[in-house]
């Protein structure tokens, strides 16, 4: 390591003027900027007034000894690059200076330029370690990040399974035919676990005069939807029937709080698709209150796939006999696995 490459501050601590002054001049012509103090209560103070990266402390001092003011030098910093020197060095005062965290322990009368090789191999080694701190906690956090992104990876991934799931459940169900309000619960089903809706209900268009009427309900008081009646072209579920659109709402866009009937729901957001055969809308699917606030652009993508199926349903209940429900041919459905 060259002069260019040495920096930090260096406390000198003894009470030998002329050693003092040889380990000013060598480290400060390394590049080191160079602290003096001759007696233990000056080195504290020194202490106080600012930081050091290094410290040179005599072992024995006029009021104190070396290894008291090691001790007061790794309390404010434990990274503190300290070499004791001494003239009397035994066995015992080695040991407890390399304990209390001494980086090196030299004995007097000593080279300035092995002052210098030790404080700079010191140093670098405290910036070493410093480094490998940094690179430790920059891997934890890498590691943090990666196992957050797996997290959310296997959640996606058992949503979409579960999703795949449903859809499969369901394109069973249409391909047995069966009871079709019981299909047309199956379908709501399913949707409320593809949009993680709370709730959903089906309406049914009649002509005479024009109207929506509650026709099914899952999540929510049958109740409260099966039976009621509600103009076309107004409120939001009429609008979606009128208008042949799907339209998606929060209680927060104004519209919801000024429907009657889904103000009685109590819902917070609606996703409503309208039910289509032949070009023609036989009724209205909603889903109400999907738990993180609002409806995905998938959620819409897969309502709308959903919806063409339904569509076939309430076209069969409307043209079914009330005490005497039919079954849809089953070769007009779609297999909806198809679609995913």
């Amino acid at each position: 390591m060259t002069a260019a490459d040495s920096s930090g501050a260096v406390l000198v601590v003894d009470d030998e003027p002329q050693i003092r002054s040889v380990c000013q001049e060598a480290l400060e012509k390394a590049g080191y900027e160079v602290v003096t103090a001759a007696d233990g209560a000056s080195g504290l103070q020194a202490l106080e007034g600012r930081q050091f990266d290094a410290a040179v402390l005599d072992i024995v001092l006029p009021d104190t000894d070396g290894l008291q003011l090691l001790r007061a030098v790794r309390e404010r910093d434990e990274d503190v690059v300290v070499v004791l020197v001494t003239g009397f060095a035994t066995l015992d005062t080695a040991m407890e200076a390399v304990r209390l965290g001494a980086y090196e322990y030299v004995r007097k009368p000593f080279g300035a330029s092995d002052l210098v090789r030790i404080i700079r191999r010191g140093l670098e080694g405290r910036r070493l370690k410093g480094r490998n701190e940094e690179l430790l906690e920059e891997l934890r956090r890498a590691n943090e990040e990666l196992l957050q992104q797996q997290e959310q990876l296997q959640e996606r991934m058992r949503i979409a399974t579960d999703d795949l799931t449903a859809f499969v459940e369901l394109g069973r169900r249409l391909a047995e035919g069966g009871d079709l309000t019981q299909t047309l619960r199956a379908m709501l089903r399913a949707g409320m676990q593809i949009t993680r809706a709370r709730a959903a209900a089906v309406y049914r268009v009649h002509q005479q005069p024009p109207r929506l009427r509650g026709l099914v309900a899952e999540g929510m008081a049958e109740r409260d939807v099966v039976g009621v009646q509600l103009p076309m072209g107004e409120g939001l579920l009429g609008r979606a029937a009128a208008g042949g659109a799907q339209i998606e709402n929060d209680v927060l866009a104004g519209p919801i709080a000024d429907d009657q009937h889904l103000s009685f729901l109590g819902v917070q957001s609606v996703l409503a698709a309208p039910l289509v055969c032949a070009d023609v809308v036989v009724g209205v699917v909603a889903f109400f209150d999907q738990e993180s606030g609002g409806f995905s652009e998938e959620s819409m993508d897969l309502v709308r796939v959903l919806s063409s199926q339904a569509a076939r349903v309430v076209e069969a209940l409307a043209e079914a006999d009330e005490d005497d429900r039919g079954e849809p041919d089953s070769g007009e459905f779609v297999d909806l696995t198809d679609l995913l």
